[in-house]
């Protein structure tokens, strides 16, 4: 899958799981890591799994920057 057909997507698609399911971004990220790991060696059977916690780990830190802009502010 080239990177212009993850951005564009459908955001019913089942390989899209959780709040982001429709955020663009989520998507480039996701195809980054699928990329970077096949490239790494890691098995086929681990790429969704490491690509969930890239995604999560994503997630929680802006969660957390976001949490600390609002104490500041």
């Amino acid at each position: 899958m080239s990177l212009d057909a993850a951005v564009l997507k459908d955001p019913t698609d089942d390989t899209v799981h959780g709040a982001l399911a429709y955020d663009p971004a989520a998507s480039i990220l996701k195809h980054a890591v699928k990329i970077w790991a096949r490239d790494h060696g890691v098995a086929e059977n681990d790429i969704c799994r490491v690509t969930e916690m890239v995604v999560s780990f994503a997630k929680s830190a802006i969660r957390d920057c976001e949490r600390k802009i609002h104490v500041v502010a």
